[in-house]
């Protein structure tokens, strides 16, 4: 019993430093950095976590109004996701996720403009 006991508990430490970066990036999210579209400036980092979007306090968006912030796949919106207006322009923000859609279904988050579903920014998160 106790040889069993020491080996499991072997194989375990062995395995856990290799499950550990996977595990790290499900809790602390996903990271991006916007890249304007459009003839739009932007720049900063953005976090996504099953909560939500979070615009770190490096986020800057100019030339822009009544945008809109969501989420996309592979270069196409999805405005399901809509989050709700940008906050503001620049700085950090904090966007909730809802229950209506699984964040980690989608790999790029979108700020966009809702009259014609045109992209101003687009992060794609690693």
């Amino acid at each position: 019993m106790n040889r069993r006991f020491i080996t499991t508990a072997l194989v375990v430490c062995a395995l856990l430093p290799a499950a550990l970066p996977a595990f790290a990036q499900d809790k602390m999210g996903r990271e991006g950095t916007f890249q304007g579209r459009n003839g739009i400036t932007a720049s900063g980092i953005v976090v996504v976590t099953d909560a939500g979007v979070s615009l770190m306090r490096d986020f800057k968006l100019e030339g822009a109004t009544d945008a809109r912030v969501g989420l996309g796949r592979n270069g196409n919106l999805d405005t399901g996701t809509d989050m709700g207006a940008l906050q503001s322009a620049e700085g950090s923000q904090d966007y909730s996720a809802g229950r209506s859609f699984n964040v980690s279904d989608y790999n790029e988050v979108w700020i966009w403009n809702p009259a014609d579903s045109t992209p101003l920014a687009v992060a794609k998160l690693n």
